[in-house]
């Protein structure tokens, strides 16, 4: 199938490729940008199977080019389609200003209309404010201007911030547009939406991605079983200078070996790892509350468990030739030994951030 998109070299048409090129389907893609002309336009329709117009104008010199750049160039888009009895799909770019009474949502409208009256293989799709990675800050669009101003300690201007938006998220899009040209998903009569939305304030926007930023160099991560928040601190993280993503969490050593702790979550526990010396052995001590998963990364070591009270015990070899996740239930003091003849390196899971004032921690010989 040969895919034309209008508009592909800029922050959806970008993302749309990447996503085309990952699909099984035998996609060819070809692009029509400021850099064809419209003789070129018309050749490319002619020859494509599917056409996505992402092209348009949002930031015009003029009011003009909003005419120019979107009703306009849609009609043109259309004509051509219509003289040539064509019956290839359209999917049309526009906005959900399409309803306001501004020179960009008329100009989006009209081009609207126009598809609507005039082609019946038409799709449009007004699309809420977009967000993801690639996006250009400072130009239209609050949260790439955010992330970038924040992740670059530059300033944000927040003039409402009760003030709220209606965000959708760049993935989706592609894989909504994907699923209607590869027909898994049918369109609907007038207007098509991209889901899920997401409704947040100004303010509310801002100090996520500013907590973003003061857990960035730290074992705390944030809460990304939320989609949203998954999705977001994904797309901070795409402004950010690659020097500033790298940091040395704290390292405990001894005569053992070392613990370090990874990573601390808002709602799933702690990830920890630690290394031992051969011969070496590290618990001796049960817990009332605390699970633990135990996985040998490199080496190998045994683990020892008995249920508080009674005498039997349990060995459990493990080594990192065939990891194996090991879960540590409450009431069972355990520990585990280096057996090996090198350093064992030691995966560690607890479902729960380790309190110094309630460590739930008791010393107990295996």
């Amino acid at each position: 199938m040969r895919i034309l998109i209008t508009g592909a070299d800029g922050f959806i048409g970008k993302n749309l490729q990447d996503f085309l090129r990952n699909e099984q389907a035998d996609y060819e893609i070809d692009k029509f940008t400021l850099e064809n002309t419209e003789d070129e336009l018309e050749e490319k329709i002619n020859k494509a199977d599917f056409i996505v117009h992402l092209a348009g104008v949002n930031r015009p010199q003029t009011a003009e080019e909003f005419y120019s750049g979107n009703t306009d160039l849609t009609k043109k888009i259309v004509d051509i389609l219509v003289a040539n009895k064509s019956q290839t799909p359209l999917i049309f770019s526009s906005s959900i200003q399409a309803a306001l009474d501004n020179d960009y949502g008329k100009s989006k409208r009209l081009a609207e209309d126009y598809i609507l009256n005039n082609y019946e293989h038409g799709i449009v799709f007004r699309l809420h404010n977009v967000f993801g990675k690639g996006c250009r800050p400072n130009y239209n669009s609050v949260v790439a201007t955010f992330c970038h101003n924040i992740a670059h300690d530059e300033e944000i201007t927040v003039n409402d911030p009760s003030h709220e938006i209606e965000l959708i998220y760049i993935d989706d899009i592609c894989k909504t547009f994907i699923q209607i040209i590869n027909g898994s998903k049918k369109p609907e009569k007038p207007y098509n939406y991209v889901s899920p939305i997401k409704k947040i304030t100004l303010g509310e926007l801002a100090e996520t991605i500013k907590s973003f930023k003061n857990d960035l160099n730290s074992i705390d991560v944030p809460q990304t079983g939320d989609a949203f928040i998954k999705k977001l601190f994904s797309t901070y993280i795409s402004y950010n200078e690659l020097e500033s993503l790298a940091f040395e969490p704290k390292q405990n050593t001894d005569e053992r070996g070392s613990f370090v702790e990874l990573l601390h979550t808002s709602d799933s526990g702690q990830f920890s790892i630690s290394t031992s010396k051969p011969g070496i052995t590290r618990g001796n001590h049960y817990h009332h509350t605390k699970v633990e998963k135990f996985v040998v990364l490199s080496g190998k070591a045994e683990i020892k468990l008995r249920k508080v009270g009674e005498d039997e015990i349990t060995t459990i070899p493990v080594s990192g030739d065939k990891p194996t996740i090991v879960t540590i239930p409450v009431g069972y003091t355990h520990n585990i030994t280096n057996v090996g003849d090198t350093e064992m390196i030691l995966g560690i899971w607890c479902n729960e951030i380790f309190d110094n004032n309630n460590p739930d921690t008791y010393y107990m010989e295996v």
